[in-house]
């Protein structure tokens, strides 16, 4: 279009030029040849250097003007270069978050992420019976634990979780997990054996301050590996591990005293969970066990809500074969009603070496537990966090959540124990049972107090060997202030 431009007045130019030629040898051919068209002539002339001029003005004016539009252009690609570069920057810088959930740093794409999070418990319990307590009444931090949680690499999840209270340091959770797929994923280090429901419940929601009696017979935390998932849309939880085994309710134990292993196995239904029907949608039930050699190790002892010991073995009993636990466990959520419902077995080989004595026999104690929860201002009940329809707030009204929850549970241990000389019916008692009731503030999603009592019957465990004795009731009072983020 440039060089049309160009070409078009050049050829009007000589056009023109053209035009006053032929007039000129018109004229001459004519025979005129006076002064007036000489001056015409020259007159021509002028107007023709004029056209030139303008003509070479406007070429000038058109570089000009192509000179601009190159400028214009390079300096919009620069533009369009920097809001890129910083729109890219934008993209790619990293996201903060702080709130009720903790505080979190992610990358844009949340590849890369990491949670600080943390829980304290501030409790203080008191005694109102039991003779025979390991410790008094006190006021003591339950637990302190700073929780450091997130991804790399967009799959590869961790949790790191220290815990500082009752003047302990113990690395409570420390894993990897795989996670790729929903339906199979791998999980390696410390954390809760996938065995009892109520164990499995994250503190933070725990319906009464201790767990039930039944945690006597069932493992904590363990250390191994284990696949997991959800399948059947998210209906059906599975998991299938190998862990070194420890001792009923501990997580203290850091290695495996012996060659062998234990493995573990829990399926948990949920038949309904992804439908409208609020009558089913809440409800929960499975199955888990494990079985593993455990000779040569020490065995449990037994704890009440106070964490006074009711049951031990004699010296010179250590676990001498194979151990199977059993566990029924179930839920059920329907609006403000929570029910939870367990039942345990643990099958376990003794090996009993005292005065001479070598015996080796296996016995079987047996549990359950029943509880039952209910939410005062209408917040609906979960297995998981409730948080409050109105959080506390003087200025406006608002009271939080509050619940009260009661609690049954029992473990009878194997009668042959005492009968064959591994436990001392004086020592250690056949039979628990414990009652406990409890009060919950939950004031908003970060802040927690309850009140709670528990009362613990015994059956023997008192006296002489001669004639034992019931061991006498134990009663505690206990309340809790929760902070957690």
């Amino acid at each position: 279009m440039r060089r049309r431009a160009t070409i078009f007045p050049r050829a009007l130019l000589a056009a023109a030029i053209g035009v006053l030629i032929l007039q000129a040898k018109l004229a001459h051919a004519q025979g005129t040849t006076s002064d007036k068209k000489d001056q015409e002539i020259e007159l021509l002339k002028s107007e023709v250097e004029q056209l030139e001029q303008r003509v070479d003005h406007l070429e000038s004016l058109k570089g000009s003007v192509s000179r601009i539009d190159s400028k214009l252009a390079a300096q919009g690609v620069a533009e369009q270069v920097q809001n890129d570069a910083e729109r890219t920057k934008a993209l790619d810088a990293p996201i903060v978050k702080a709130s009720e959930q903790g505080f979190r740093i992610q990358s844009a794409n949340d590849d890369y992420r990491i949670r600080f999070g943390g829980v304290l418990q501030g409790n203080g319990r008191f005694f109102t019976s039991g003779n025979d307590k390991n410790g008094g009444s006190t006021f003591y931090v339950n637990k302190a634990r700073p929780i450091i949680s997130g991804a790399v690499a967009k799959y590869w999840e961790f949790q790191i979780m220290p815990d500082f209270g009752q003047g302990k340091v113990v690395l409570q959770d420390c894993w990897i997990n795989a996670g790729y797929y929903t339906q199979a994923q791998f999980q390696f280090g410390k954390y809760k054996a996938w065995v009892n429901l109520e164990r499995l419940q994250a503190d933070p929601y725990l319906e009464l301050i201790q767990r039930s009696e039944l945690q006597n017979l069932v493992p904590n935390r363990d250390i191994g590996a284990q696949a997991q998932g959800l399948l059947f849309n998210k209906r059906l939880s599975y998991s299938l591990a190998l862990m070194n085994g420890v001792p009923n309710n501990t997580a203290t134990t850091d290695f495996d005293n012996n060659d062998a292993k234990d493995f573990i196995g829990r399926l948990f239904l949920m038949p309904f969970k992804p439908s409208d029907n609020e009558w089913l949608n809440g409800l929960g039930f499975g199955i888990a066990g494990t079985y593993g050699d455990e000779s040569n190790t020490t065995t449990s002892v037994y704890r009440t809500w106070g964490q006074s010991t009711w049951f031990s073995y004699n010296n010179g009993v250590t676990a001498g074969g194979p151990r199977g636990r059993l566990d029924l466990q179930g839920y059920y959520y329907f609006r403000q009603l929570g029910l939870m419902a367990e039942y345990a077995q643990d099958d376990h080989t003794l090996n009993l070496t005292s005065k001479g004595v070598n015996r080796t026999d296996s016995f079987t104690d047996t549990g359950y537990m029943a509880q039952v929860s209910y939410y005062l201002t209408g917040e609906n009940a979960s297995y998981g966090a409730v948080s409050p329809l109105h959080p506390f707030d003087p200025s406006g009204g608002g009271l939080g959540a509050w619940s009260v929850a009661a609690r049954v549970s029992n473990i009878a241990t194997d009668t042959r124990q005492f009968q064959l000389g591994f436990a001392n019916p004086s020592l250690a008692a056949k039979t628990a049972t414990e009652f406990a009731v409890g009060l919950n503030w939950i004031l908003n999603n970060n802040i927690k107090y309850s009140f709670d009592y528990g009362l613990t019957n015994f059956y023997q465990g008192a006296g002489t060997t001669l004639a034992p004795t019931n061991r006498p009731a134990e009663s505690v009072f206990e309340s809790q202030l929760q902070f957690v983020f």
